[in-house]
Parts: structure tokens; C-alpha cells; sequence
């Protein structure tokens, strides 16, 4: 076994002995308290659909099992916090506000809110309709189009606030993965629709966070096999009352799908150039992106 293979293999270990909602004495829980650091992002990162949500978050509504508190208490991380909030709308920019000039690793996952990912599962799924899925595709195809200039701009801010951090932002994995059940997509051709969006969105991902001099990490090869109609599913039903929240992580889907991913990239390194100055418009055009 190579020695990133006993990397992956240990955090894995580690993180299913911690992930259990049950915390050690003094350790981190799901927010944390320091900025050296700094999670961000949407439900996704949040956990809210893996459940052990805890009261203090808030409507954030943050899990004890999601990957950045699994990522802390893994690496005995005592200065850190989870910014990550459950919303799809909203506010200005919130979570920034833990980024320092001495935050030295970002990591967000965030898009799948933003862009309604969840309600399009949701419509696509057997408790929808063709209606639904193809008036929910569009809302889709359209929040995905305003997508990459929020990006740039809130990526921007995070360098300007944070310039020595390595930021490191994942992406999402197929839901369906071509697949049709009760609890996710009605039929095989709404399947395709919702792992295409899952593509387009990853895609624009990869794209504006590698402009940006930033690393992107694909999710989908670790989460393969465990999509929402599997027999060991990694995802939340499709056909929960909870549009958001449909097909996002379980507690599995953390520790077992993202913690690997995020582990087989190897160390995050801070960036190589300075930030661009992130101009008042900036905050404009990213508003509601990363809500808190």
C-alpha cells in the first residue's frame, strides 16, 4: 500500500471512530472557535443532511459529523471554525468574517445551494412530476449562469481577507448516477438530467476555482457506487420533505466520500501569487454566495 493510500486509509479510520456525534473531551464539535482554520460553504459543508445538527449553529444548522469538524478533530486542529450555513439566498458574505491575515487553510463547498441543486433532485425524483423537473431545471440552468462572477468575486474576497491561506474548494457528487428508485430520480431520463447538472456545476467549479490559482477537488471518483440508489448510499433521499437538503451527504458520505477525497489530493499549499484587491463591487456581485 502506497504511503497517500495509509494517509487515506488512517484519516478514514479516524474519522468514523470521531464521527459518531460523540466528541472527546475539549474537542472541536461543529463550529469551532480559532481561524487558522476556516470552513466554508453551504449545507454541503454545513452537514445539515447528515444529521446530529447542533442547537448553537443556528439556522446554519451545522452537523458534529460534517467533513469540517471530522477534518479538525482528525488532525487535533484546536485553533478553527466552521462558517458553513444552510441557505440557498440571503445576506452578504457572513462567513468571511473568521478570515484573517493568519488563516492558513480554506476549504468550501458551495454552489449546490446557490444554484437550487436540491429542489431540482427533489422535482426529478418519484415524488415529482415532468412538470416540476423541467420548471426546476430551468430555475437551475439560470441561477447556474450567475454563478461563475459570484464566484470570482467571492473568491477574490477570500484571497484579499485571507492571503496566505491554501484554499481548497470541492465539488459534488453524482446523485443518481444513471439510476432510478423510490427514493431518488422517477425515471432514467430525469436520472441523466440531475447528474448532468451535477457535471455542469462541478465544471464551472473546476473552472473559475483553477482560474483563480486555487485547488479544486473532484468528489465524484470517491463517492462512485454510492449514489442516493444504492445499496449503500452515501446521499439523503431525493423525496424528502426538505427540498435543500435532498441528496446532500450522509454521515457516510463525509467521512467516507469527502474526507478520502480531500486526503488523496494530498496537503493543501498556500498560493504562489498575491491576491487581486477585491473591489466594493465585489461584495455586490458575490452577495448571498456564502450566507451567514
Amino acid at each position: 500500500m502506497g504511503c497517500r493510500s495509509v494517509v487515506v486509509a488512517a484519516l478514514v479510520a479516524t474519522a468514523l471512530t470521531l464521527g459518531a456525534g460523540t466528541a472527546v473531551a475539549g474537542s472541536p464539535t461543529s463550529g469551532g472557535d480559532g481561524n487558522r482554520r476556516v470552513a466554508l460553504g453551504d449545507s454541503w459543508a454545513a452537514g445539515t443532511a447528515a444529521g446530529v445538527v447542533e442547537a448553537a449553529s443556528g439556522t446554519c444548522r451545522r452537523s458534529g459529523v460534517a467533513y469540517p469538524p471530522l477534518l479538525a478533530r482528525a488532525a487535533a486542529e484546536t485553533s478553527w471554525t466552521s462558517r458553513a450555513c444552510s441557505s440557498s439566498t440571503g445576506g452578504g458574505n457572513g462567513q468571511f468574517t473568521s478570515l484573517t491575515p493568519t488563516t492558513e487553510i480554506v476549504t468550501a463547498t458551495v454552489g449546490a445551494d446557490a444554484t437550487g441543486l436540491g429542489a431540482l433532485a427533489a422535482a426529478c425524483s418519484s415524488a415529482g412530476t415532468p412538470a416540476r423537473c423541467d420548471t426546476a431545471l430551468g430555475r437551475f440552468d439560470r441561477a447556474l449562469r450567475t454563478l461563475p462572477g459570484a464566484l470570482d468575486a467571492a473568491l477574490r474576497d477570500i484571497r484579499a481577507r485571507a492571503p496566505r491561506a491554501a484554499v481548497t474548494v470541492t465539488g459534488y457528487p453524482h446523485l443518481a448516477e444513471g439510476r432510478a428508485c423510490p427514493q431518488g430520480p422517477a425515471d432514467a431520463a430525469r436520472a441523466a438530467r440531475i447528474d448532468d447538472a451535477v457535471d455542469r456545476l462541478d465544471a464551472v467549479l473546476a473552472g473559475r476555482v483553477t482560474a483563480a490559482g486555487l485547488r479544486f477537488v473532484d468528489v465524484r471518483p470517491a463517492f462512485a457506487g454510492h449514489g442516493v440508489c444504492s445499496t449503500a448510499p452515501w446521499l439523503t433521499s431525493l423525496t424528502d420533505s426538505e427540498a435543500l437538503l435532498a441528496g446532500g451527504p450522509n454521515a457516510d458520505g463525509h467521512a467516507r466520500g469527502v474526507l478520502p477525497a480531500l486526503a488523496a489530493a494530498g496537503p493543501p499549499t498556500p498560493p504562489t501569487t498575491p491576491p487581486s484587491p477585491a473591489s466594493p463591487a465585489d461584495g455586490r456581485v458575490a452577495q448571498g454566495l456564502f450566507p451567514g
